[in-house]
């Protein structure tokens, strides 16, 4: 439990304008143990904190700073709220118990985040995303000149290069690509990130090395199959032969299957590749790979909420699925399932074959 006496203490004593040796002086205590407590290297004796919480005004649970410590409990329960109904697809629930949130810890920026995130992504029609642009503004503007934490800075500057992007392929709504493109031009290049930089912070631990390395490892492979996702957004357009290697270089890296935060692309380069297998006229392949994509959809389902990795290259990570990328509602394989049956690239005589009804039902 932390405990925010010292931090409380120093407050009060200053809104006060009392200097240490004042506030001794009032207590009968020597400004060194003032000292002390402020710096929460030592604390009074429990006797003294009703004096001390009647001289200020306060009551103990205050000056002990209990009451903070219940509304971080409060806060963190809203996160968990937050990421569960955020992991089942409910962005809009998420949006709005976010919004009672923040109106209850107003200068949370955590929160305020989350909401911004919520806020964008609740919906997708043009009329929505054109009517949220003062709220949109208003948050950002807020989290960018008052708060001091960076990752969230940054964060929500992401959010808004995104949001603006999806504004400037509206017509008329007075938002341009370089309205985005300014915001972009002020975030960190991929180098000076916080998991590139932590793989050089440990040359005398071996332990902390690994772990650095081994999380820049997972996260250096799930961004390049995002760039490739990018880059090959059409199925069509998407190359067979990258797709392969990349399935080919995470199972060297993962040869023990667990893939992590690389998995749902796996799924997608499977998918893509048997795409382009069956457009080659190569249908046995294409069944093998669709199998493939059904078979580790199934299993990412079946994870638990936390995977440990025994691969040698990531040994000892854990990759969170409750905090991972989705972009899928309920169970990713009846999503990808789905996507199958509906994929427009495959005949019907194709998908009406007793091949491909076997991987699709009996998985």
């Amino acid at each position: 439990m932390t405990i925010y006496f010292g931090e409380n203490l120093k407050k009060l004593r200053k809104s006060k304008d009392l200097t240490q040796e004042a506030l001794a002086d009032f207590l009968g205590m020597s400004f060194q143990a003032i000292s002390k407590w402020e710096r929460s290297e030592t604390y009074p004796d429990i006797t003294m904190l009703p004096i001390i919480a009647s001289f200020f005004g306060v009551t103990v649970d205050s000056l002990l700073g209990t009451d903070m410590i219940e509304k971080e409990k409060q806060i963190s329960e809203y996160c968990k709220k937050y990421s569960r109904l955020w992991n089942n697809g409910k962005i809009d629930e998420a949006r709005d118990m976010l919004k009672n949130a923040i109106g209850e810890f107003p200068g949370n920026y955590d929160l305020l985040a989350k909401y911004l995130n919520a806020l964008i992504h609740a919906q997708y029609d043009d009329g929505y995303l054109i009517s949220i642009k003062p709220e949109v503004q208003r948050i950002y503007d807020n989290i960018q000149n008052y708060c001091t934490v960076d990752s969230i800075r940054i964060w929500t500057k992401k959010l808004m290069c995104r949001y603006l992007r999806d504004l400037s392929l509206i017509k008329n709504s007075g938002v341009d690509i370089a309205d985005a493109e300014k915001i972009l031009s002020e975030m960190p290049i991929m180098q000076n990130t916080r998991d590139y930089e932590a793989m050089y912070m440990y040359p005398h631990d071996d332990e902390k090395r690994a772990a650095a390395c081994a999380n820049g490892i997972s996260e250096m492979l799930r961004l390049f199959g995002e760039i490739m996702n990018r880059k090959y957004k059409n199925f069509l357009d998407a190359d067979g032969d990258i797709s392969e290697a990349y399935i080919n270089l995470v199972e060297k890296v993962m040869p023990d299957g667990d893939y992590g935060k690389s998995h749902y692309l796996m799924v997608i380069n499977h998918q893509r590749l048997g795409v382009k297998k069956y457009l080659a006229g190569d249908e046995k392949s294409a069944l093998e790979h669709f199998e493939k994509a059904l078979k580790l959809a199934k299993s990412y389902d079946e994870m638990p909420e936390v995977l440990v990795h025994t691969s040698n290259a990531v040994k000892g990570l854990e990759f969170d699925k409750t905090r991972a990328y989705r972009f899928w509602e309920g169970s990713f394989f009846e999503d990808v399932k789905e996507g199958l049956i509906n994929r427009p690239q495959l005949s019907e005589e194709f998908k009406s074959s007793e091949a491909f009804r076997r991987i699709t039902e009996n998985i």
